[in-house]
């Protein structure tokens, strides 16, 4: 059965020469933002790695399904809006219970999206057109294929090469924008 979700917006901000954040807004329900993200990446930082792989492969359970569920995934906060820090208290500790309750028979997909990310990124690298990418690929690439070898097979069925490279062209697309963004700017996406 496929799931339901509201339409969530994702911002990914640099907020510094090597920092970002992300934010994610829900139709209804506080902004929820992780600042500063970790992993800054001048091509494709960590969170949006995990972005492009867990909405590709529809991993429902780790951090951007559930904050599309309405949690928090255990790393982000509801933004003060201007409101009593007391009702920011409140708010924070509501979100927290509710991520606590959500998809626990899903908690093997934070798992599964770390392999996923790594696993893709070196991929996306390893076919790079930038030399300097190629390295870091080339570098990875035995972590990342004994990786997939301890992969249950019905997972690692899932990285046909036509899935594969829609990932890279997906990485691709993102990292032009991203790579291209001053202090202060943002890319924003739909999950």
């Amino acid at each position: 059965m496929p799931r339901q979700r509201a339409l969530m917006t994702v911002c990914f901000v640099r907020t510094g020469e090597r920092r970002y954040a992300v934010r994610a807004m829900l139709p209804a329900g506080p902004v929820l933002e992780m600042n500063p993200a970790p992993g800054f990446d001048p091509w494709v930082p960590h969170d949006l790695q995990h972005f492009i792989v867990e909405k590709h492969f529809e991993i429902a359970g780790a951090v951007f399904g559930r904050l599309a569920a309405g949690g928090t995934a255990g790393t982000f906060h509801a933004v003060e809006q201007g409101g009593a820090s007391r009702e920011a208290s409140r708010q924070r500790r509501k979100l927290a219970a509710r991520d606590q309750r959500l998809m626990p028979e899903q908690s093997e997909d934070y798992a599964r999206s770390e392999r996923a990310t790594y696993v893709c990124w070196q991929d996306w690298l390893e076919h790079s057109d930038d030399p300097a990418l190629r390295a870091r690929g080339a570098e990875m690439a035995k972590s990342a294929r004994s990786l997939a070898a301890s992969m249950a097979p019905a997972e690692r069925a899932l990285y046909t090469p036509a899935r594969r490279a829609a990932v890279r062209q997906e990485f691709a697309r993102l990292s032009r924008q991203w790579a291209a963004l001053g202090v202060g700017e943002s890319l924003t996406e739909s999950w």
